[in-house]
């Protein structure tokens, strides 16, 4: 892993945390799944800018158009209603343990499909990861419970979440095994644009017709939709094609780390001594699940 793989890394976890404070302004007053839909959207027609202005990504979308339908699905559209369904009864602790579950999954989808194999201590800094993404999201994991709740009605959305998880991992490994002669920029868009189309119509259903909208629900979800879809999707895909779907999706270790000091920062939520050490024990697992040496980077 190189020195600017790095920075991508820790950008993209910078633009992704973003999303939580995005998702708090905007959804309440959108509700959850036009607020996903219009995120796409707005991805998309972010993306198509790009394709507008360049030859090349053109012709790379129509050669690819097939299997950038399948990532388009599979990792934007499907995730983001499924993530919609289940944020409308589960939190967002639960929700992030859940998201961090994704490199896991990757890593288990890339060795058994993909003949990727992985190191003993990447393995290792995985499971130290999700142990600090559980102590670091402890509080919000076991508050609010509701003793009337039946089992089914608990975990299904937790299932929808995980499905979705699927969907991350498995859109990340075609990325890397199958697209790799294509420019990040072309992956992006061929697969928010495609996304687009099958969100537009959920979209237009799904929007709260007759209701006011404030500025500052629309300035979040755009700016969720063009930062931190579309150009993060960007930066996602270059690092997936730089240093695997594994490595690359052991950013949703990294992200609440981010989110919980927006939070402090812009929202005034607590920051105690679970959020730190949970922090320090994410950081020592993403290092491990990296497998990068600062000693080589240095040097480079």
């Amino acid at each position: 892993m190189t020195k600017r793989d790095l920075i991508i890394f820790f950008t993209l976890s910078f633009m992704w945390s973003l999303s939580f404070i995005f998702y708090r302004v905007g959804v309440p007053e959108f509700g959850s799944i036009a607020f996903a839909s219009l995120r796409v959207l707005f991805a998309g027609f972010t993306m198509l800018v790009f394709v507008l202005i360049s030859l090349e990504n053109r012709r790379g979308i129509r050669e690819n158009w097939k299997l950038l339908t399948v990532v388009g699905l599979v990792s934007t559209a499907i995730p983001f209603v499924l993530f919609s369904f289940s944020a409308q009864s589960v939190n967002a602790g639960v929700l992030a343990v859940l998201n961090a579950s994704v490199p896991m999954m990757s890593g288990f989808i890339a060795s058994t499909f993909f003949n990727d194999k992985l190191s003993k201590k990447q393995i290792l800094g995985l499971f130290i990861g999700l142990v600090g993404v559980v102590i670091l999201m402890s509080e919000s994991l076991f508050a609010g419970s509701e003793s009337d709740t039946s089992l089914l009605e608990g975990l299904l959305p937790m299932g929808y979440a995980l499905l979705g998880c699927v969907g991350y991992a498995t859109g990340a490994n075609i990325t890397k095994n199958y697209l790799q002669g294509l420019s990040p920029i072309a992956i992006t868009a061929g697969s928010t644009i495609i996304a687009s189309m099958v969100m537009l119509p959920i979209g237009l259903y799904e929007f709260p017709y007759g209701k006011s909208i404030s500025l500052q629900a629309w300035v979040s979800v755009i700016c969720i939709g063009v930062f931190s879809t579309a150009i993060a999707l960007i930066f996602m895909n270059q690092l997936i094609k730089n240093i695997g779907p594994m490595r690359a999706t052991s950013i949703t270790l990294v992200i609440p780390i981010f989110a919980i000091f927006f939070g402090y920062v812009l929202l005034g939520e607590a920051l105690d001594l679970g959020a730190i050490i949970g922090s320090a024990v994410i950081l020592f697992g993403t290092y491990l699940s990296l497998n990068i040496s600062f000693k080589k980077m240095l040097r480079s």
